[in-house]
């Protein structure tokens, strides 16, 4: 039987466990249709939805939002009537503090909502409702400003759900929530898990480190800029203890996790990666990435992985032993770090949107993108 996931307690009920209100707190039930009527619909779903069915969920659709018609987990959590429409999978953006978390999550959402920027790949993703408040007020208002979001504090931080259109799958939209874990300082699973219930559901990760949290021999000829290493919390161990904190909930899980890990803030390391033969490549934003997915992502893969291998063996022992799905990806959300003002001269952003896209790869879904970007699309 289905389960849905309520945003707010991190937990999953079955439908039947949800109840469902008006705006004017009154209970509601759908309009009740006689046994034929429902058999007819079942058999109708089984060998795919017609126009007239799909009408008919359209117009049921805007007489609830017209009475403003949401449901209610057990614990009373209020939650919009279509999130019992569609799936609800969390990502969780797992890292120690000052790891640019937040800002490079600021960054893709304004890439991806407000500048449409896979729009050309299928992929459109809208703000939820619930989440405009946290979303303007945390995210939009501090890029706005050419200022980073604030640091994300121990305690558990407000979700953000954004719902995501596939040109290819109209009537599958996906809810995707996202979550920040700063766990370098959790005692224990047990604290992380109350702190961070998310933890515990999470579909997909998204695990940072920076080059602060590298070892960088004098052999390399390379050194970060004066100052940088005073950043806060340096060092492997503070990633190590964050995965350590997150592998502790999520262990009992069957399934792994996919996980795509980001170095973040690679415009320091710009110097280093320029040297190598194969230095890393950018997925291009068109639709020749469907059907080639694995390819492009592998070519990217290689130079973090080869950087984490020989400067934060640690972090590199530690995210393969959270998970086993795992893709690597250099990324810096603005291109340049704060000025003595605490602000960004520009904002350049650099590969942002690969991890997300390797993450959706491996959780299943890009499938049947490929179909709808066929030859004649991606050469016309």
């Amino acid at each position: 039987m289905t389960r849905y996931l309520c945003p707010q307690c991190a937990a999953h009920y079955r439908a039947h466990e949800f109840t469902t209100y008006t705006a004017q707190s009154e209970p509601w039930s759908p309009p009740r249709r006689d046994a034929v009527r429902t058999v007819v619909r079942g058999v109708r779903s089984l060998l795919g939805a017609t126009a007239p069915d799909r009408d008919r969920e359209r117009a049921e659709h805007l007489e609830m939002l017209r009475l403003g018609v949401h449901h209610r987990c057990p614990r009373g959590h209020v939650m919009p009537a279509e999130f019992l429409r569609r799936e609800t999978l969390p990502i969780g953006l797992v890292g120690p503090s000052s790891v640019s978390k937040s800002t490079y999550l600021a960054v893709l959402l304004q890439r991806i909502v407000a500048m449409t920027d896979l729009a050309a790949m299928g992929l459109t993703f809208t703000v939820e409702e619930r989440s405009k408040g946290v979303y303007q007020r945390d995210y939009v208002t501090p890029l706005a400003m050419r200022r980073p979001p604030e640091q994300t504090r121990l305690e558990r931080t407000a979700p953000l759900v954004v719902r995501m259109h596939r040109d290819w799958a109209p009537d599958e939209d996906v809810n995707l929530l996202f979550f920040d874990a700063a766990g370098e300082g959790y005692r224990d699973a047990r604290s992380s898990a109350d702190l961070n219930p998310y933890l515990s559901v999470m579909s997909g990760a998204l695990v940072f480190c920076s080059p602060v949290n590298l070892a960088f021999g004098p052999e390399t000829g390379f050194a970060l800029a004066p100052g940088i290493e005073g950043a806060t919390a340096p060092g492997a161990g503070t990633v190590v203890a964050a995965l350590q904190s997150a592998r502790a909930v999520a262990d009992g899980r069957r399934e792994p996790v996919p996980t795509g890990v980001v170095v973040a803030k690679c415009d320091e390391l710009a110097p280093l990666e320029a040297r190598q033969p194969r230095p890393g490549q950018s997925i291009p934003l068109d639709p020749r990435f469907y059907g080639h997915e694995d390819g492009y992502l592998r070519r990217q893969s290689r130079w973090p992985y080869e950087l984490l291998a020989q400067h934060g063996p640690a972090i590199l022992a530690e995210a393969e032993r959270f998970s086993l799905l795992i893709r690597y990806h250099a990324v810096s959300a603005t291109g340049c770090p704060v000025n003595n003002l605490g602000m960004f001269d520009t904002i350049a952003p650099i590969r942002v949107h690969e991890p997300l896209l390797g993450l959706l790869h491996d959780m299943g879904l890009l499938a049947g993108a490929a179909a709808l970007f066929g030859p004649e699309r991606v050469h016309g």
